[in-house]
Parts: structure tokens; C-alpha cells; sequence
């Protein structure tokens, strides 16, 4: 067996202890948390308790103010108005909030997402539109590396609103009317890790609070007592401006008062300053700042135009969110937590998803992991085979026999990604053989002619579990003379940085450092094929390729029951940066061991120790069948599910001890 590094935390078990005192919350779940690094009581209580009150200004991206400005002007001059979408989950979720948010203000909105032009914006496509009357695009998960494009319609006149969340080109943003992506250095919203649809949503937030009464105004948020007086100036929710120790203050010029007697004020004239006595222990200017969250929490409860708007678009949020495999921690797990929650809620009223879930879904629990097993890849077969239309229309389908229609078609196109899935596997399995030097390549670079296009990504990513490597995968097209590639990377390797020292040979690239795509002509594939091996040869050493597992913690067998499970679902919703628990169990001994599968690749055993028994399986483990004799004991890795009701492990890793 591959030997994998184990990485296991010291935890102190004082410090567990303390915690526990503080937040009643079971010891397995203090271990977890405290070992990916939240140990303090307010990190631990916001993660275990994510509230959407706590969710960041919207006003706080940079640009943003511009974007909602311009597309609210556009909604009320009746401007035809494109959406130019991305063709995966989070594409088509970005675009459907987008949409819906600006065709309920009564916008004229139309939309595109790509099939045979690849990925971003095209040229032709602006020709079109420009012809159909359309002056103002608004890209979502999408265009922040267009910068030809981009260039392009500023020469046809149309204005290009870019919402993003992808990496910024090193040598320079496109001329865009404005750029609303929390990753471009100088913006400062601290959660750089939205996905497209968290950007959209955001977007679409700050629309619909430009309509607010309150919009552009100032607001005072006033702490006083019989000594001291703190004055907040709020605009859009940002602080404009801070004051302390006046002697009077012109209140009357503010479209709205907040005081420290929990009392709103509006268009009230002030003679003298209301006042009550403030604890001297605490800091008059907590005090405001205290205020000021009292009042967003408030507005969180009260404001119904907007609670609807939450409610009625955050489903697609966590839909996408899951899908792009982005951290869920910070405000895309509060997203994701909250989304979850309407969709278990009720998911019927999204006649398309309730199509979905109810075909692949079945009685299944709702959560980030059925999500991502079960729906994503069904919504991202249509994409993969050129037609992402068809599910972006069953998203935002209002009637039955639409979204019913739409169901079917992509159901076919989720048959057919599956068979080229298959196929390509194979095809690049051998290739990769060919053109490779396993043992000495730190990249693995294969390109392949007569391949349909759809499903090199999730190849690549197969790949790269299998070889530990990074992996770019190439399509290469005769008649345009082009290859079209995806690429997938491990920790530790950055893919977009790599591939723009390599952007003298390239059409156009893009992406995150694990995650992009590139477009080539077929004639120079040598030449990058050489010069991206040096890069990975200089930059990847043993140690990364070398597979590291961070075990949260040691447990007992006798832990390992129905209520220990049942905790752990306080740390849901489990995806990229808050993965589901791997715990360490020790000596223990595997008996009837036996080969399943349709293709006889896993294998299903019980775990023995101290005599308690405890089902588990082994996914791809079957050729291991030999080395796990009776008699040996074994150290394991394993996450803990459910079987039915039975609690069963999942084994990650094993070790002969």
C-alpha cells in the first residue's frame, strides 16, 4: 500500500476541558474544532452558530456601489440588459439569482451562457447581442480575464459589469465598466472565498437595497450618557465617520436616529440628547458599536421586502456554493447552513429542483455531501455537454410542465456525460501511459484528439487522486487548430500562477491555483509542454507530492456509536476546508473481509477490537485483499456514517502496525 503521511494534532486536554465548561457542547466535537485550529469561545460559537445577521456588507466589494447604480438605472430606463453566465453549477446559480432578482424589479433581462465557444465571454456572441440592442452586460462567474473580450465591446459601445470570484490576471484587469471580485487586491472585503453565486448574491443584495428608504443616507447611531456622547455616521452599513466628547451635534440632519434607548428615531426634531446611564465599566464606544448591531439584527428580523429576497434566493446559493467546492467556513458556511435549511424546508417550490431531488435524492437526508454526490453532478451534466441552457432553465422554470420537460432532457444529458466520462477515462488512462514519464514528470500532461469535450475536468481530478500529481488534460480540435485543456493541481502548486509564465504560448487561461482551463494552438503544445515540466520541476518537491492526511483526533472503539455520530452533525455542512471528521482508531483487526462492487473494486469488513465489532468499507481497496490477513492488526483512518441506522466507517487509510 501507498505509504501516506499522517498528520495528528496534540490537543490539550485542559483546554477541552475549559471549553467544554464554556459551551456545552460534547468533547468529540471541542476535539475537531480545536484541532483545525478554533480554539477560542467566540470562533467556536460562531462556527457551531452561524447567524445571516453576521453575514458581511455587500457595499463593503469594491465597485459594487457603481454596479447596482448602473443596473438600477438600466431597470428604470428599460435598458435591455444581458446576464453572460458560466456554464457549471455555480454559473447557472449566479445567473438564476442574478435574473430573478432584476426581472422581479422589472427589468428587461436577458441571458447567455457559452456552449461551443468555451469558456468566458466571446466576440461573436457580443456581435450578436449588440445587434439585438443590448449596452450593458453583467457577467457572473465569469470575465475577469477578458480582457480582449472585454476591450472588444468597449469598441462596440456596450458597458461590461464583471462579477467574479476567480483569480485576476497578474499582468493587468480588463476595462470593464467596473469589477466586482473580492479576490483583486485592492478590495477590501475580508471573505475572499465567495463562490460566483455568493458574488451574485451579494450583487443582487445591494440592488435590492437600492430601492431601501435608507439608501445613500446617513444614519446616526448615538451612545450617550450623563457624561459622554459617541457618535457613529452609517452610510449603506459602513462606518462614514466617528465622533466622541461633542458638546452638541445637528441630529437633524440625519434621515435616521439609533440611541441607546432602543429607540428608532425618524425626522424627530432633537432639542436636547436623550440620556440614560451606561455601565462605567463598559467603553462608550462599544456601547455604539453594540448599538449598531442591534439595529442590522434588527433589520435582519423586521425587514420583510428583504427577508424575502433572502429566503427566495438562498437555496440556489448553497446550491452552487457546494458545487464549486469552495472553503465552507465564514460566511459560505452561514450561506450554505441557511440555504440548506429552506431547502429542507420546503424544496417543491423550485419546481426544477423538486424534480431532482426527488428522482436523485429519494429518501435521502439533505445536506452539503447529497448535494454534492447526488445533484451537482446531475445540474452539470447539461454544461458538460454543451447545453447548460437546459439547466438553467429548470432553475428558474414557474411552470410544472416546463420544469417537468426540462427534467427529462437533462436526465439524457446526465446518461450520456456518464458514457463519455467512461470513454475519456480510458482513452486518456492509455495516452497518459504514452506521453508520460510517471515516475520522473512532477505534471502530467496529456492531449488527446477525437475526445468529446465536457468531462476533462473531472478526469484531470481523477488523475491527479490516482498519480498524486498535478494533471493537465488536453483536447486538441484539427479543424481551428486549438486544444482545449483543463487542469487540475495538488496543495501547493499553484495552476494559474504557472500557467501565466507560460502566457506567451497561450489564446487565453483562467482559474484558481487548484481548478483552470486554457486554450492553445496544437502546435505549440510542445513547446508548453516542456516549459510547464521545468516550472513543476522547480517547484514541486517529494514532499508535496506526498500525500498527507490531518487526522483531528484519536478515538476509542467504544465511541465510535449512534451518539457520537449524532454530534458530529453539529459541524455540518462538511465540504472543502471543513471536511467531514478523520479520526485515528488504533490496533485493531479486520475479519470478514469480502470483495463488493458491481466491478468487485471495494471491499467490506468489520473492524475488531476489545471484542466489539463495528461494520466498514473500503472504497477501492479490493487489490489490498491479501495484505489484510486475520491475524495482523492495523492502525485506520476513518470518517463515521450511517448505514441505514447503523453507524458503519468509511476507511480512509490503513497502516500494518
Amino acid at each position: 500500500m501507498q505509504q501516506n503521511k499522517w498528520i495528528l494534532q496534540d490537543i490539550d486536554k485542559d483546554q477541552i476541558f475549559s471549553l467544554q465548561h464554556q459551551l456545552n457542547l460534547p468533547e468529540v466535537v471541542l476535539k475537531v474544532l480545536v484541532s483545525r485550529g478554533y480554539e477560542k469561545f467566540d470562533t467556536i460559537q460562531n462556527f457551531i452558530f452561524p447567524k445571516k445577521e453576521d453575514l458581511l456588507n455587500p457595499f463593503l466589494l469594491e465597485d459594487i456601489h457603481k454596479a447596482v447604480t448602473r443596473i438600477k438605472k438600466a431597470i428604470e430606463s428599460k435598458e435591455k440588459i444581458l446576464i453572460y453566465a458560466d456554464r457549471d453549477v455555480d454559473g447557472i446559480t449566479s445567473l438564476s439569482v442574478l435574473y430573478n432578482t432584476i426581472f422581479t424589479l422589472g427589468g428587461d433581462v436577458v441571458w447567455y451562457i457559452p456552449s461551443d465557444e468555451g469558456y468566458g465571454l466571446s466576440c461573436t456572441v457580443l456581435d450578436k447581442y449588440k445587434t439585438e440592442g443590448v449596452n450593458l452586460i453583467i457577467t457572473v462567474d465569469c470575465g475577469i480575464s477578458a480582457v480582449t473580450e472585454i476591450d472588444y465591446a468597449n469598441d462596440l459601445g456596450i458597458e461590461v459589469i464583471v462579477t467574479d470570484h476567480h483569480e485576476p490576471p497578474q499582468d493587468g484587469l480588463p476595462k470593464a465598466y467596473c469589477i466586482v471580485d473580492p479576490k483583486i487586491s485592492s478590495c477590501i472585503y475580508p471573505f475572499k472565498e465567495l463562490a460566483g453565486c455568493g458574488v451574485s448574491f451579494k450583487v443582487s443584495q445591494a440592488l435590492m437595497q437600492t430601492y431601501g428608504k435608507y439608501f445613500n443616507k446617513e444614519i446616526a447611531v448615538l451612545a450617550v450618557d450623563k457624561e459622554e456622547i459617541f457618535l457613529i455616521t452609517v452610510v449603506n452599513d459602513i462606518v462614514v465617520k466617528e465622533e466622541s466628547n461633542l458638546e452638541k451635534v445637528d441630529l437633524n440632519k440625519y434621515s435616521k436616529i439609533i440611541t441607546n434607548n432602543e429607540e428608532y428615531f425618524e425626522k424627530k426634531e432633537f432639542t436636547q440628547y436623550e440620556v440614560m446611564e451606561i455601565d462605567k465599566n463598559e467603553n462608550i464606544k462599544e456601547t455604539a458599536y453594540d448599538l449598531l448591531k442591534q439595529y442590522r439584527k434588527k433589520i435582519y428580523e423586521t425587514d420583510g421586502r428583504m427577508l424575502e429576497f433572502f429566503e427566495n434566493n438562498v437555496d440556489l446559493v448553497a446550491l452552487g456554493t457546494i458545487a464549486d467546492i469552495v472553503p465552507l467556513i465564514n460566511e459560505n458556511r452561514t450561506l450554505v447552513q441557511c440555504g440548506l435549511s429552506v431547502l429542507k424546508k420546503n424544496y417543491s417550490k423550485r419546481l426544477g429542483l423538486f424534480y431532482i431531488f426527488e428522482e436523485f435524492l429519494k429518501n435521502k437526508n439533505i445536506s452539503a455531501k447529497s448535494i454534492s454526490w447526488n445533484v451537482a453532478p446531475v445540474l452539470n451534466a447539461a454544461g458538460r455537454m454543451g447545453k447548460a441552457s437546459v439547466a438553467a432553465n429548470l432553475l428558474l422554470a414557474d411552470d410544472k410542465y416546463n420544469a417537468g420537460n426540462f427534467f427529462v432532457e437533462l436526465k439524457k444529458l446526465n446518461v450520456e456525460r456518464k458514457e463519455l466520462q467512461n470513454e475519456n477515462i480510458k482513452q486518456f488512462n492509455i495516452l497518459l501511459k504514452q506521453q508520460c514519464d510517471l515516475e520522473n514528470d512532477n505534471i502530467l500532461v496529456v492531449s488527446a484528439s477525437n475526445l468529446s469535450h465536457g468531462v476533462t475536468g473531472i478526469v484531470a481530478s481523477q488523475m491527479v487522486k490516482m498519480y498524486g500529481k498535478p494533471v493537465i488534460l488536453f483536447i486538441e480540435d484539427t479543424q481551428k487548430n486549438e486544444a482545449t485543456g483543463a487542469c487540475r493541481s495538488i496543495d501547493g502548486f499553484d495552476m494559474v500562477s504557472a500557467l501565466d509564465k507560460t502566457k506567451d504560448l497561450l489564446i487565453k487561461f483562467g482559474g484558481h491555483n487548484q481548478a483552470a482551463g486554457l486554450t492553445i494552438e496544437i502546435n505549440k503544445l510542445d513547446e508548453f509542454r516542456k516549459r510547464i515540466k521545468q516550472i513543476a520541476k522547480d517547484s514541486i518537491s517529494n514532499e508535496m507530492v506526498t500525500k498527507k492526511i490531518n487526522v483531528d483526533c484519536e478515538l476509542k472503539i467504544t465511541e465510535v456509536n449512534r451518539k457520537t455520530y449524532n454530534d458530529l452533525l453539529l459541524l455540518e455542512p462538511f465540504g472543502a476546508s471543513n471536511t467531514a471528521p478523520i479520526f485515528l482508531l488504533k490496533n485493531v483487526s479486520f475479519e470478514e473481509v469480502a470483495v463488493i462492487g458491481q466491478t468487485q473494486e471495494h471491499l467490506r469488513l468489520k473492524i475488531c477490537k476489545d471484542g466489539i465489532n463495528v461494520p466498514a468499507v473500503f472504497w477501492g481497496a479490493a487489490k489490498y485483499v491479501d495484505e489484510f490477513g486475520y491475524k495482523d492488526k492495523f492502525d485506520i483512518l476513518f470518517n463515521m456514517d450511517l448505514n441505514r441506522e447503523n453507524v458503519q466507517l468509511i476507511i480512509l487509510d490503513v497502516k500494518i502496525v
